[in-house]
Parts: C-alpha cells; sequence; structure tokens
C-alpha cells in the first residue's frame, strides 16, 4: 500500500494534468508514460512549454536544486499543513528562475 506521502504526491501529479488538458494541452504522468522522464526528474509529460517538476509537501523543497539538478524548467508546489490526522492545501504556485520570468512579462 502506498504512503500517505506518495498518495498526495500522485493525486497532485493527477490534478496538474486534469488542469493542463482543460487547458487544452495534451498530458499524462511521468510515472505511466515514461520511466526516463520520471528519472530526470519531471513529472508530467505534457506539449506545455515547460518542463514540470511536482512536488506536494508540508516544508519547501530546495527549488534551487530542483531546478538545477534535474531537468524541469519549473516546479509546481502544492503546501500542506497538518491539521489533526489530515492534511490540508494552503496553497499552490509555480516556481520558475527569475530569467525565465523576465521573458513571461517582457513588454514587447
Amino acid at each position: 500500500m502506498p504512503t500517505r506521502n506518495k498518495q498526495a504526491g500522485s493525486k497532485w501529479e493527477l490534478d496538474i494534468v486534469h488542469k493542463l488538458k482543460e487547458m487544452g494541452y495534451e498530458a499524462v504522468s511521468s510515472r505511466q508514460e515514461s520511466r526516463s522522464a520520471d528519472a530526470r526528474g519531471i513529472d508530467v509529460i505534457t506539449d506545455y512549454p515547460y518542463l514540470i517538476q511536482a512536488k506536494c509537501m508540508v516544508n519547501q523543497p530546495n527549488f534551487h536544486t530542483l531546478l538545477t539538478e534535474t531537468d524541469a524548467e519549473v516546479v509546481f508546489f502544492r503546501k500542506t499543513e497538518k491539521k489533526g490526522k489530515r492534511f490540508y492545501a494552503q496553497g499552490e504556485y509555480a516556481i520558475i528562475p527569475l530569467e525565465e520570468f523576465y521573458k513571461l512579462t517582457e513588454k514587447k
């Protein structure tokens, strides 16, 4: 039986996949599609313009390591908090390098 952490991570990946599909992108979890992509730190395989690493955690992950030591170009982070025996989402974020943010927001 999967651990709670693994289940939460898998659900977050699937939530991302469903949202991307709603937006018109093709998307699948790398767990079901490609062990190679999963090994490179890519959690969602999609035609979305960025390679996605998904993290669902109570504590903040090391974003620098995730963005420099894997092939991921963006980290989708779901911050959770434990209340009693349950975990609740507190916020969802997309973390990208600052230079990429500047490119996205450049005045044309």
